[in-house]
């Protein structure tokens, strides 16, 4: 997945979610009547957390830095605040519940009570998932993964609603006024957790693909300017000193590259994050006007971020000897700046579907 979609997806998990996860322990413990020597199990298991999160802080999911702000750094400071966040909780949560063992205002039946304990413990696992999914090294927690965890957990709570309905009509006075606030407090949380657990997993899954950062072996020098005073770019080329085979072989490497410069491509008929099969390069000859041939050759590249797309190509073309030399309508025109080019003119624009790249060859005789 995209570097960048990455630590945001990892910032999120370490730094909201990953602290819930003590807190929905420390309910199904309340709920479930636990002996007061259990919280510091519990206390010791938060412990072995953040040893583990402690641990994870040496592995490192970065990639090719361009020499800028890196972008590994919002996951790290989430893992920091996220550990902090996780021990201020278990030891709230077992100093405001274990001591005074505070009774509930609205005690619910066996059947009920049940319920909402298996409710809080699918909730604790969901939260709990995406952090350890990142510590031991596997990235990002998959959809299919989260969902069905999430799914569990409403609809053990759904399960209990639905009784303490069921329950309250059964009284013969359904339209009272509840006394607290349960189970709106219980619906509240589970169903923020559940959007904060499968939200960023919606961005993709798995490691970050730094092939999705600037290919690292494409230089970054930019041509050189004209000293003519009229046009401060550079000056393009007007004729190619290759023969017929090296400029259709120059045409259909430089598309090749092309598909390799963006990186990795998404299915955007996909209702899930999905990666697409590179597009095939295929060349169209055709005859110039005032005689000989020419190739030309079109690629759409789809994309969910084409800003980020566009760059990489740009740079691509860059180091191969060609510069943007003007731009209209959201399209790039590149042009090409050593003799030995094959390619004429290149236009990169962007449209519904991605990324639009087309390439026409310089003209050759026969």
């Amino acid at each position: 997945m995209d570097p960048e979609a990455f630590d945001g997806a990892a910032g999120i998990a370490l730094l909201l979610v990953m602290p819930l996860s003590v807190l929905f322990v420390a309910a199904a413990l309340r709920r479930a009547g636990a002996p007061r020597w259990t919280w510091a199990l519990y206390l010791l298991g938060t412990v072995g957390a953040l040893v583990l999160l402690h641990v994870a802080g040496h592995t490192r999911y970065d990639g090719p830095s361009d020499g800028h702000f890196p972008w590994d750094v919002g996951q790290f400071a989430a893992l920091g605040l996220g550990r902090i966040g996780v021990a201020v909780n278990a030891v709230a949560a077992t100093l405001w519940i274990a001591p005074g063992r505070r009774p509930y205002t609205e005690p619910l039946p066996r059947r009920e009570n049940r319920l909402v304990v298996a409710a809080y413990c699918s909730a604790a696992l969901a939260t709990a998932v995406p952090a350890t999914w990142w510590s031991v090294g596997l990235g990002i927690v998959p959809v299919g993964v989260e969902v069905p965890v999430v799914l569990a957990g409403v609809g053990f709570l759904a399960a209990a609603v639905l009784l303490r309905w069921r329950r309250q009509r059964a009284s013969g006075d359904p339209e009272r006024l509840p006394e607290t606030v349960w189970p709106v407090d219980a619906v509240v949380a589970i169903g923020l957790a559940g959007v904060l657990a499968v939200g960023p997993s919606f961005s993709g899954s798995g490691l970050p693909d730094p092939s999705s950062e600037r290919d690292p072996a494409v230089a970054t020098d930019r041509p050189a300017p004209t000293t003519d005073p009229e046009w401060p770019g550079p000056t393009p080329v007007t004729r190619t000193s290759l023969g017929p085979a090296a400029v259709e072989a120059g045409t259909r490497a430089l598309l090749e590259d092309t598909v390799r410069w963006a990186g990795p491509l998404d299915d955007l008929s996909s209702l899930t994050p999905a990666s697409a099969e590179p597009p095939a390069v295929a060349l169209v000859p055709e005859r110039c006007d005032d005689g000989g041939r020419r190739w030309t050759g079109s690629l759409v590249l789809p994309s969910v971020r084409p800003q980020d797309l566009t760059p990489r190509v740009l740079s691509g073309w860059k180091a191969s000897g060609y510069a943007p030399v003007d731009r209209a309508m959201g399209t790039d025109l590149v042009l090409p700046l050593r003799q030995d080019a094959a390619v004429e003119r290149m236009r990169l624009g962007g449209g519904q579907d991605g990324v639009h790249v087309t390439v026409e060859s310089f003209c050759v005789p026969d």
